[in-house]
């Protein structure tokens, strides 16, 4: 029951939060004296009554009462199975969810106005928009399983609130800068000449590219075999016939095991990078993916290939019905629409 308290002369009202699981109090702002003192009860009895209402509320929805620490754990051992940046994206939500919420406190403590107010607080940090809106998709997956496991009560977060992705600009190889790229591998091991030639002709990803084992290659009916960790699915593709020298030289390199060495796709990706500023590259915002970016645009752009075979080779998902479940699209059918692709060449100008 929510009674009245006299502080220094200031009437408070103090209560058991059953949220909580607290003694909790709050000032009313009057100061003591006979009429307030009835202000001060007929607005505590008020306050007992909504207390009580939303408690016996959350009970009949099923809202069970556990701390957001709890729930957190929950959380991440359903989603063990992610890709290990999944979880690290989850972490790093985390901890700056924490800078606002007590992890002892229940998940209850999490409502709609309080949500609101941390996603307003956290487009005002000076971080980038793709990174702000990054903490707002896992806000959304962490309170939709809040929801599903009845931690809390649903809720809707205004629109006008919710975090946006910025749209960048589609960074792609200028002709020069790609054949550059590709010419200046002259004295770099075979394990990066490797990787540089994949990325170019393959336009897989990383970590698609970092699957890839010696077994995994059919050199003579040019076939590769790859798990992708992004879809979770092993995948068959062709691939191109400019491959197939270097490929050689590497399987003979290291005979057996994974094609390329490399620990982690981060180690992968400063490699490229550290290979970009010797070219003196680095500050044209160029990185792994833009081999991936400039791969499709030219397939698609200059060279004018099927683009269902397009997504085929690189791993996209196909969006029509047609493709996803009824055309089965052969290795041939890569091979011969690989023959379209090019390094684009470039001539030397006279001087």
């Amino acid at each position: 029951m929510a009674i009245i308290r006299n502080r220094k002369g200031v009437l408070v009202i103090q209560w058991y939060d059953p949220f909580e699981k607290k003694l909790c109090s709050k000032s009313t702002g009057l100061t003591v004296s006979e009429t307030n003192i009835k202000k001060a009860k007929k607005y505590a009895n008020q306050f007992q009554e909504k207390i009580t209402r939303d408690y016996k509320k959350q009970k009949e929805l099923g809202v069970k009462i556990v701390t957001i620490k709890e729930a957190f754990e929950h959380f991440k051992k359903i989603n063990q199975n992610k890709h290990p940046k999944t979880i690290a994206d989850y972490e790093r939500f985390y901890k700056k969810f924490q800078e606002q919420y007590d992890e002892e406190l229940p998940c209850t403590a999490i409502n709609k106005l309080n949500v609101e107010d941390w996603l307003l607080e956290l487009r005002k940090l000076k971080l980038a928009k793709n990174t702000i809106h990054g903490y707002g998709k896992q806000l959304n997956h962490f309170l939709n399983f809040l929801f599903e496991y009845n931690y809390t009560q649903m809720f809707k977060i205004n629109r006008e609130v919710k975090t946006r992705p910025e749209v960048k600009e589609k960074i792609t190889f200028t002709d020069e800068d790609l054949s550059k790229v590709i010419k200046n591998l002259k004295g770099k091991n075979l394990n990066f000449k490797s990787s540089i030639n994949l990325l170019a002709y393959t336009g897989l990803r990383p970590s698609d590219l970092m699957s890839i084992r010696v077994k995994d290659i059919d050199l003579q009916n040019r076939m590769m075999k790859y798990y992708s960790p992004k879809r979770k699915i092993f995948r068959e593709i062709a691939f191109h016939e400019k491959l197939i020298p270097i490929l050689k030289r590497r399987i003979k390199e290291i005979k057996d095991g994974p094609l390329l060495n490399y620990n982690c796709t981060e180690n992968f990706g400063r490699a490229i990078r550290r290979y970009f500023e010797m070219l003196k590259l680095d500050d044209k915002k160029y990185s792994a993916r833009t081999f991936r970016k400039t791969f499709i645009s030219l397939c698609r752009s200059r060279y004018n290939m099927d683009a269902s075979v397009v997504m085929e080779l690189v791993g996209h998902e196909h969006s029509n019905t047609t493709d996803k479940y009824y055309n089965k699209i052969s290795i041939e059918t890569m091979k011969l629409e690989l023959k379209k692709y090019m390094i684009p060449k470039v001539l030397r100008q006279k001087k």
